[in-house]
């Protein structure tokens, strides 16, 4: 069985990985651009926080006013897309309905079966379910599966906020997409990929101090590969700035409820 994204296309991110090593550029757009070109279609928004849309946001879809929004936003491993998250929904508690993951490891302390994830009682209960075609997107790391249910994106539809959050992999996007249409083609479907402000080195050593495992090096060609596949799937760009002592995370939060306000009737 095989994930969203295969060890093949893992393995491909270690051509970006190693010209970052040689280059150390900032993980930003306008550095990006010079080994990746499709960077080229992002500029930043001289108005909003750390955003930077991609040209395709200037369509006339980007211009009207939709009930619903399904907001998928993933970014690099450790790149502060959790912290995001629960800013946003600390900010506009109503605005938002997240659709949970799955996962095969027990819950941890304090985590809430259906709030935190849904916990499978073992590997194997969740590995039928994959066969069963249950899931939208799965990965395993380590010996611990994730994954999100169908029927969960399904429950966040049915539910009455506007906005539909989904933390999920880059390489389910289409997928999840797809799954909402079939559902309810008047869904506007928003993409962001968050990124650290900072350079490639800072970011490589923070990584191992935050994630340090045998999985390491996997990783990073993970974050490769998804630097290069990011500006081809994304609406809109956010970079996480990290600073200390400041409202940063506030602001960076407030900007993507911003974008996704205009966006809603």
């Amino acid at each position: 069985m095989k994930s969203n994204i295969s060890k093949k296309e893992i393995e491909s991110g270690r051509e970006i990985i190693e010209k970052l090593s040689q280059l150390n550029f900032k993980l930003l757009p306008q550095q990006l651009k010079e080994i990746i070109p499709d960077y080229k279609k992002f500029l930043p928004h001289p108005n909003k926080y750390g955003l930077w849309p991609s040209k395709k946001t200037n369509n006339k879809k980007f211009k009207q006013k939709y009930d619903k929004i399904l907001l998928l936003l993933s970014g690099i491993t450790a790149s502060g897309k959790d912290a995001i998250r629960q800013e946003m929904e600390k900010l506009a508690p109503n605005l938002f309905s997240k659709s949970i993951s799955a996962t095969s490891r027990p819950p941890r302390e304090g985590e809430i079966q259906g709030k935190d994830y849904y916990f499978y009682e073992s590997h194997q209960t969740f590995i039928q379910s994959i066969k069963n075609g249950e899931f939208i997107e799965y990965y395993k790391r380590g010996e611990t599966y994730y994954g999100l249910p169908k029927k969960s994106l399904e429950n966040s539809i049915n539910h009455p906020s506007p906005v539909i959050f989904s933390q999920i992999e880059m390489s389910g996007w289409t997928k999840a997409k797809k799954h909402v249409f079939k559902i309810n083609q008047n869904i506007f479907v928003l993409k962001i990929f968050v990124l650290p402000e900072m350079n490639f080195f800072d970011y490589q050593n923070w990584l191992i101090e935050k994630r340090n495992d045998s999985d390491l090096e996997s990783r990073l060609h993970k974050t490769g590969w998804e630097l290069k596949k990011a500006p081809k799937k994304s609406d809109f760009i956010i970079t996480n700035r990290f600073e200390k002592d400041t409202d940063s995370l506030t602001k960076t939060a407030q900007t993507i409820i911003n974008q996704l306000t205009d966006l809603l009737k």
